[in-house]
């Protein structure tokens, strides 16, 4: 049996050391953690722009509500805080009418909430305004 010199058995036996291993595995471990980051923000702004289009949805259905006539605004109350279901979720929202200089235009002004405005640091995800004509 012919025996090689130790030279020569390291040139046969390819393979990576463990510290080129553990250069590999920092280097994916870093690409992962930046591509685990641009995911997590690519779903946040995904459900913020979904929850800004569905409270957009509402303020409509209740700016359409107004000028069908179908909303009573009274007079001692300066908002309506209502909640409607829409798409799965609770919205709350609050409208108020407002006077203009011309008597029969009154100004409808729309806020939508994801959650209950239980104080004024919960602010509307949306605000919406529209001027209703009430005729003569």
């Amino acid at each position: 049996m012919v025996t090689l010199p130790i030279k020569y058995c390291r040139k046969l036996a390819r393979g990576l050391t463990l510290v080129e291993v553990l250069v590999a595995l920092a280097i994916v471990s870093i690409a992962m953690t930046a591509i685990v980051k641009a995911i997590s923000q690519n779903i946040r702004s995904t459900t913020y722009l979904q929850d800004k289009t569905i409270a957009m949805y509402v303020g409509q259905q209740v700016l359409s509500e107004a000028r069908l006539g179908l909303l009573v605004f009274s007079v001692e109350a300066e908002t309506m805080n209502e909640k409607t279901r829409m798409l799965g979720r609770t919205w709350y929202w609050q409208a108020k009418e407002m006077e203009t200089p011309n008597q029969h235009i009154k100004k409808v002004e729309v806020n939508v909430f994801a959650e209950e405005p239980v104080n004024e640091a919960i602010g509307p995800i949306i605000t919406m305004g529209s001027f209703l004509y009430h005729g003569r």
